[in-house]
């Protein structure tokens, strides 16, 4: 891809890239600034750092380190990578959170874009990287459809990374705790399966317009196991169910098994 700015094993960065021009939309978080702009004639989203503090500029080359060598169609690719920008293409349409806001999905619709998700998965895994922050707002829909080749994942600013000789977040608990396992929030770091328990409260979300528990500091700390009703048709629920287990042994294994077994779900819908 023209312009992409590929890291090496020592991750360095090209030193006088173009950057994105007429920045707009600019919000600030940890640092980093996020926003709409312009790149060799394309309407591009940038992350921009705005923080000389040491520990965010880490942060923000493992995130680009990340998205520069991942190729997938359901992964929002990195378009340039400088010391001080991101630049991904815009992507035209909506987030799932923003869909999910303005009703929940039917079945169908939650199933196939968490068909989606999973796929994409089978092959994030496969790279050796554990998203590790799936939630309804890192999901973008192309068009704004609840489909699964509509599905864009975003944002690996908190995803481990098997092949780095370094993890930036190595003994953290960052995430989402609503959607973060039990074993994340324990500071358990590159286990796929914590992605798929994050998926299940994704879908679960999806279906009815929250995620499974009201208290979700209470349920990672074992103090409170309690749990809204199970959302959908009846055919999903062993596969939430499994998926939203405590113990990681106990949920699929792979992204590739939930798949199949969420197809195989969606046939008795």
């Amino acid at each position: 891809m023209s312009g992409f700015s590929r890291y090496d094993a020592r991750v360095k960065l090209a030193s006088r890239p173009q950057p994105a021009q007429n920045l707009t939309g600019q919000g600030y978080r940890d640092g980093v600034g996020h926003g709409r702009g312009e790149w060799n004639g394309q309407a591009v989203f940038v992350k921009s750092l705005v923080t000389c503090y040491e520990g965010q500029q880490q942060r923000f080359l493992h995130e680009g380190a990340i998205a520069s060598r991942l190729s997938h169609r359901l992964v929002t690719p990195l378009l340039l990578a400088s010391p001080s920008q991101l630049i991904f293409p815009l992507i035209e349409g909506c987030s799932l959170r923003e869909l999910i806001s303005a009703a929940p999905l039917e079945p169908r619709q939650a199933v196939a874009v968490a068909e989606g998700v999973l796929q994409a998965l089978v092959y994030l895994h496969a790279q050796g990287v554990v998203h590790h922050d799936l939630k309804p707002e890192n999901i973008m829909l192309v068009g704004g459809e609840p489909r699964a080749q509509a599905v864009r994942i975003i944002d690996f600013g908190m995803a481990h990374d098997r092949r780095a000789a370094h993890d930036t977040h190595a003994g953290t608990r960052m995430g989402t705790p609503h959607f973060m396992a039990p074993e994340q929030f324990q500071g358990v770091r590159g286990d796929p399966r914590s992605d798929l328990y994050a998926l299940s409260v994704l879908l679960w979300d999806a279906l009815c317009g929250q995620p499974p528990y009201a208290d979700p500091l209470g349920w990672l700390l074992g103090f409170s196991d309690t749990r809204a009703a199970l959302p959908g048709p009846a055919a999903l629920h062993p596969l939430l169910e499994r998926s939203l287990s405590r113990d990681p042994q106990e949920r699929p294994q792979s992204a590739r098994e939930m798949l199949a077994l969420l197809r195989e779900a969606a046939r008795g819908l």
